[in-house]
């Protein structure tokens, strides 16, 4: 359990201010609100932030963005106004650089204009689904609900590419594990015993004149190496970030094993779930698949979205253009069907995106399990070489000296 500092106030307006403790930052907030009160700011309690160390390097993240929603929400909730609302979260923003913002989304607002055209004018902090969704809220009079499931979207994919990262924090170690062995043997242990085997001259197996071939090249040609491989990187990210290159990168890394499972359910958990909130706010079919197509990072993906929306717009079903695509799952194809034969394609959106998240976390679950067995071969085939290359000459060596 964390330790959480709260700024609150109770339903007579005085400010209250305390720590609680809590398993997480919605749990937390939770807790304060069964205490009766409004949290107005609510963070996990940190020795020193990086921010704290060197302010002109702050930046606004995800985070603080989540943060915001749920404060303003939950005032605006309680019948405090924007401004006032905005005031109270201004007061309590630790982020200088986000407290810059908000004052000019107040000022903004002061002048008359709306919250989403003043929020706006900051895409780095606020996504264009989100400003967009933000408009719904407040042409609707439905922004508290509005800024709850933004936060809860956030949340989720925050959740999401924090467990992708502990996932593939093994596999990394590993495999960086085994380019530095590599490097040390071909650059220093090899060359060692390459004098000593050559100070006897006796015969050596094909495996130790390979290494011996290998380590040789990389001590005399490094420089050329690297540059080759500095090249070949900087090739692979210059074609990556072309047009061609982007599509065919997004479109292939779907069929990599193991990983192009997690990308794509990744991908489709993303798009159910978003396409499902655009649609449930009352926004236009095309407008929702402009804005998606914005927040889905998959240029194969975008492309796709695009025919499906010229389909659309020409009058065929949302099913028909899903199932043409041919990128979408059965279970996809089948819950937006029911959802347009019920007219609650929302809510069916909303189940195919929480069956996505669950099989993922599971995949993600298993995943160290299903790379192990990959890099435990890998590694028992580099040992095996290994010690066939600088043992078994060893044997030639004491044959040589018992002689």
């Amino acid at each position: 359990m964390a330790i959480y500092a709260y700024r609150a106030r109770d339903r007579s307006g005085k400010l209250v201010i305390g720590k609680i403790e809590a398993f997480s930052l919605i749990s937390a907030e939770k807790n304060i609100e069964d205490l009766k009160l409004i949290p107005l700011l609510v963070e996990e309690v940190y020795n020193l932030s990086f921010g704290d160390l060197f302010p002109s390097f702050e930046y606004v993240s995800k985070k603080d963005v989540i943060i915001f929603s749920r404060q303003l929400a939950t005032l605006y909730q309680s019948g405090v106004s924007l401004t006032k609302s905005l005031v109270s979260l201004i007061e309590f923003t630790r982020n200088k650089k986000f407290k810059k913002i908000l004052e000019k989304v107040k000022s903004d607002v002061e002048n008359g204009q709306t919250l989403a055209k003043s929020l706006s004018k900051y895409p780095k902090v606020f996504s264009e689904i989100y400003v967009n969704m933000v408009e719904v809220g407040e042409s609707s009079g439905l922004l508290h609900n509005i800024l709850v499931r933004i936060a809860l979207l956030m949340e989720k994919e925050m959740n999401l590419k924090s467990k992708v990262k502990t996932a593939t924090f093994y596999p990394k170690v590993v495999v960086s594990a085994i380019i530095i062995a590599t490097i040390i043997l071909i650059g220093f242990v090899i060359p060692k015993f390459a004098m000593l085997y050559k100070s006897f001259n006796v015969p050596l197996p094909l495996e130790t004149r390979i290494l011996i071939g290998i380590s040789n090249f990389f001590i005399s040609y490094w420089y050329i190496v690297l540059i080759l491989l500095i090249a070949l990187i900087l090739g692979a990210k210059l074609y990556i970030n072309s047009t061609k290159g982007r599509l065919w990168w997004d479109e292939h890394k779907l069929k990599i094993p193991i990983f192009g499972s997690i990308f794509y359910k990744s991908m489709m958990g993303q798009f159910t779930r978003i396409f499902g909130l655009l649609f449930q706010s009352g926004l236009p079919v095309n407008k929702s698949f402009e804005l998606i197509r914005n927040s889905v990072n998959n240029k194969f993906f975008t492309k796709k979205i695009d025919e499906i929306q010229k389909e659309v717009t020409e009058g065929r079903s949302i099913t028909d253009s899903f199932k043409e695509s041919k990128i979408f799952s059965t279970i996809v194809i089948q819950m937006v069907s029911v959802g347009e034969e019920t007219g609650h394609i929302d809510e069916m959106l909303s189940k195919v995106a929480d069956y996505f998240d669950e099989d993922l976390d599971h995949q993600l679950s298993m995943l160290q399990a299903s790379i192990e067995p990959v890099l435990l071969t890998i590694i028992f085939g580099m040992v095996l070489f290994l010690a066939l290359a600088i043992y078994l000459p060893l044997i030639n060596v004491i044959s040589f000296i018992k002689r």
